[in-house]
């Protein structure tokens, strides 16, 4: 729910397990139900959460309690008592909090603040002998902006000199940065240390996510093949990769019209242990279709198909068959398009009006009319709304036809689903 910004509903599903169920929350429970008050804006409402633990909890609050509160005061410009708030942190007995600090340095930076800002960083270099090198690149990110990068490498040396062993999203974040403000040989530096570091179980230093940063500045760069070579450097304990970290590097491909270097990887994806999913499939097809290969692209959409019926994470959406759909009528194959359209119902998915509505107009151009009047009957008392420009072609060739009466009645029983009067008028005109 916090994912997809149902943040009310948060709260009345809180409501609704611990007063109506009397079920007692913990920690976690609270610190949810805070942050979807902080997200949704209501930082008082937060606020209110935070005392009642405070005053009726058997625990105290957690770290992830203060990094919400926090981070919320500061979005509503209240950050003088975000500050308050840390105090109050530290007062009770937690340990410096290297996020809570950063995002109340990052607030100051905001505010042009940059004195404010130094002054928490060094007061978390010294209660922490050990803390979140994210710290470092909320200050680089800020010297850069001032345009000085020669600060802002003096603040990433001084972290680098102190040889902590950062997890890979502390490092990620730091290469992010380096790329941003091409300090290309640093960024590469710390990738192969990244490499060499990681030694898991004992100590992961690398993971996906860094691979695709890298992989992708190489394609900024223009640097194919060395994209592939990224890809593939592997430390002595190989770090698994995943189906996002493949469907990065397959996309990029396919938007360089690199179709067979895409099918090269596509086909590595079972030595990794990799299943590709319906992202790396829609690549494909859309590729394939860009390149003529329309029989390529019915096999790839086949296999996406099969592979959806055996994986229940995987799902092909309305928009996977509309591309179909454009590809297969732009490729002048009408018939196999409504053949998957045909499908599509069977597996439980609706279309939408880009599937009508591209279906429809193929039909018409190619004479069918009364294939056209088919579907276009089923869009609309299936109440799917027609745009005014669809609406408008329909009107034309039907009428050229002389069946325009007939189109009138269609529309005049499905009133609500057509566009208006006036913009019909406005888009023929």
């Amino acid at each position: 729910m916090l994912r997809a910004g149902r943040l009310d509903d948060v709260v009345a599903l809180f409501a609704f397990f611990f007063n109506q169920s009397n079920i007692v929350p913990n920690v976690v429970s609270y610190n949810i139900l805070i942050n979807a008050h902080c997200n949704a804006g209501r930082v008082d409402v937060a606020l209110d959460v935070y005392r009642h633990i405070l005053d009726n909890a058997p625990f105290s609050p957690s770290y992830v309690t203060y990094r919400h509160l926090t981070k919320g005061l500061v979005d509503a410009d209240r950050i003088q008592e975000a500050v308050d708030l840390l105090r109050d942190m530290l007062n009770r007995g937690h340990g410096a909090d290297s996020i809570v600090y950063n995002t109340l340095m990052a607030g100051f930076i905001d505010r042009g603040n940059m004195e404010k800002a130094l002054e928490l960083f060094d007061e978390l270099r010294e209660r922490c002998l050990v803390y979140d090198g994210v710290v470092h690149s909320t200050l680089m990110e800020a010297y850069f902006k001032r345009g000085m990068d020669k600060e802002a490498m003096e603040s990433y040396q001084s972290l680098i000199d102190r040889q902590f062993k950062m997890t890979p999203v502390t490092c990620n974040t730091l290469i992010e940065t380096l790329l941003k403000h091409d300090k290309l040989a640093e960024a590469n530096k710390m990738f192969e240390n990244m490499l060499e570091n990681h030694t898991p179980p004992s100590f992961t230093a690398i993971n996906t996510d860094t691979y695709n940063l890298m992989v992708n500045q190489c394609f900024k760069e223009g640097k194919i093949w060395e994209a592939i070579e990224v890809f593939h450097r592997q430390p002595k304990k190989p770090c698994i990769m995943d189906v996002s970290c493949f469907n990065n590097i397959i996309g990029k491909f396919c938007e360089n019209r690199l179709l067979s270097e895409a099918e090269k990887l596509f086909g590595e994806m079972p030595e990794k242990s990799v299943n590709p999913d319906a992202t790396t499939y829609r690549f494909l097809v859309d590729a394939c279709f860009r390149e003529g290969r329309t029989d390529d692209a019915l096999e790839y959409f086949k296999k996406t198909i099969e592979s959806s019926g055996g994986s229940p994470g995987f799902r092909v959406d309305v928009g996977f068959y509309n591309m179909m759909f454009e590809g297969l009528v732009k490729a002048g194959r009408t018939n196999q398009a409504l053949e998957i359209f045909g499908k599509m119902w069977q597996r439980g998915l609706k279309p939408n009006k880009t599937s009508y509505e591209v279906l429809v107009t193929a039909l018409c151009k190619e004479g069918n009319l009364d294939g056209g009047r088919e579907l276009l009957e089923q869009m609309l008392r299936s109440q799917i709304n027609a745009s005014p420009e669809f609406t408008a072609f329909v009107f034309d060739t039907f009428g050229n036809a002389g069946r325009g009466q007939e189109i009138e009645g269609l529309f005049a029983g499905n009133s609500g689903n057509v566009a208006s009067q006036t913009e019909q008028v406005a888009v023929m005109n």
